[in-house]
């Protein structure tokens, strides 16, 4: 039973992980608040163990997709697990998470004013990656983002995130409409949908910081997003942060 740093895990997923294995192995474990079975919290330097489900599936023109969902738990609780299973390919049901910040960008000068960012912390839940032939695992959120004129993000700092974000192609683009329906596609595809009320003074503040023509994204995998707070660390040290900013329509 291999173990890295604290965290227990099932050998057969270097098979599938390769020399990625530790960090996927400490990126689950970073991004694990509470025991997926006892409920109870995770603290630093408790013996953990990673259980891993995994969905393979094979697209039409040859690429193997594979769907990671992961586990994390006292080792108490549960003993490492793997599971494998065969499925026909079709487009991963993700769930996307995703939380509305405003930020505010420090005077690019003496007498100039901050300025007011409304921004988009998005990801997807279960981390999907592909890998062509002889390739290595690739993110595809990642990819897609990267594509499209998203550009990688080495720090979580938001201030660091502001000054080095760059505008997005014409491609991906939030679409705000007189209702507050929040809508953001890149390419052809729609990847975030949201229902805004106006009459809320924290979605129409929000709004108000998009009237200014661009919305800040921040996505990847490995962010850690719930209702009370937003995590970019595991993210940023991971390579998997993509940040950029989205024009607005209206």
């Amino acid at each position: 039973m291999p173990v890295t740093d604290n965290v227990a895990w099932d050998g057969r997923l270097e098979s599938f992980k390769g020399r990625d294995t530790p960090y996927y192995v400490t990126t689950a474990a970073a991004t694990a608040a509470q025991c997926t079975f006892c409920g109870r919290p995770l603290r630093p330097g408790q013996l953990l163990s990673l259980s891993v489900d995994i969905t393979e599936s094979t697209a039409s023109d040859g690429t193997e997709y594979l769907a990671f969902s992961n586990y994390v738990s006292h080792r108490k609780c549960k003993e490492p697990e793997l599971t494998v299973r065969r499925a026909a390919w079709r487009p991963t049901a993700l769930t996307p998470l995703a939380a509305r910040v405003i930020l505010t960008q420090e005077a690019s000068g003496p007498g100039s004013p901050e300025t007011i960012v409304a921004a988009l912390a998005y990801t997807l839940v279960p981390v999907l990656t592909c890998r062509e032939a002889g390739g290595e695992l690739t993110s595809v959120l990642v990819s897609v983002l990267l594509f499209h004129g998203f550009e990688l993000a080495m720090s979580p700092g938001y201030s660091r995130i502001l000054a080095q974000a760059p505008e997005v192609e014409e491609s991906c683009a939030m679409t705000i409409t007189g209702t507050g329906l929040v809508t953001i596609t890149v390419g052809e595809e729609t990847f975030y949908v949201e229902q805004l009320n106006s009459k809320n003074p924290d979605d129409a503040e929000w709004l108000d910081a998009a009237s200014n023509g661009s919305v800040l994204i921040i996505a990847g995998d490995n962010l850690v997003i719930t209702d009370t707070r937003i995590d970019l660390e595991t993210a940023a040290r991971f390579g998997t942060l993509v940040i950029g900013y989205a024009p607005v329509r209206f």
